[in-house]
């Protein structure tokens, strides 16, 4: 019998934060909202979730920040 199991990280970008200065780069880049989640999976079915990070990034070098939940959320809502 074979058990066939496995970990994905799925990553979801969820708002455009406007033009920014990178702190890492320099580039006036269009930072992003992001959060990335994964889940275990057991013969191809998700089992149950074992990340859950927010954070805010520079597509351009790909440094990314991370947040706390109200962080998350404030910057979200527009705040």
């Amino acid at each position: 019998m074979v058990i066939v199991y496995g970990l994905r990280k799925k990553l979801k970008r969820v708002k455009a934060l406007g033009t920014q200065v990178c702190p890492n780069c320099g580039h006036n880049v269009e930072m992003e909202l992001a959060k990335e989640g994964g889940y275990a999976h057991l013969c191809y079915i998700p089992v149950f979730p074992y990340l859950g990070e927010k954070f805010k990034f520079c597509p351009y070098c790909g440094i990314s920040t991370k947040l706390t939940g109200a962080e998350y959320k404030a910057i979200k809502k527009g705040e």
